[in-house]
């Protein structure tokens, strides 16, 4: 378990309008804080766990927090997932970014060219083409067309 002053990001769905007034907040408290241009609903911020807890229990922040399936606790961002999910969403602002992943699984690939190299993230088949998916644990995901050819797959245990 990770003491109380480790930083980590955290993730709120909060209701559609509230993404001025929660960044204003934040910025204001000199929290480092991202939202999806695509779906401002998600706030994701980097704080540590016990200010994250008092900032939306004490109604700072409205809205709820997005729940790890897994540990039944906070969702907890891994650094470079959410570096990652940054690049992508914010590269491509028109990004498809859901919550609730209908997804199967892909092949694991790493992104070799273009404002996304050194990616990695999964291939998903789509009627439009192929499209480079990232996730942010299992719960939220990005994704955005991508050629074939800018894509090498990675390792099964990579």
């Amino acid at each position: 378990m990770q003491p109380e002053s480790h930083i980590d990001w955290f993730v709120v769905i909060t209701r559609w309008g509230q993404w001025k007034k929660i960044t204003e907040k934040l910025n204001a408290l000199h929290i480092n804080c991202f939202i999806p241009p695509a779906y401002n609903t998600l706030v994701f911020f980097q704080t540590n766990r016990e200010r994250a807890l008092t900032l939306v229990n004490a109604g700072e922040i409205k809205g709820h927090f997005i729940i790890d399936h897994e540990t039944h606790t906070l969702l907890v961002v891994p650094p470079e997932q959410m570096e990652a999910f940054i690049r992508v969403t914010t590269e491509y602002p028109e990004a498809e970014v859901n919550t609730d992943i209908p997804i199967r699984k892909g092949t694991r690939v790493k992104v070799i060219r273009g404002p996304l190299k050194d990616i990695e993230g999964e291939v998903v088949e789509h009627p439009n083409g192929v499209q480079l998916l990232v996730r942010v644990k299992s719960l939220i995901c990005a994704r955005v067309n991508i050629a074939r050819e800018d894509v090498v797959p990675l390792p099964e245990n990579g």
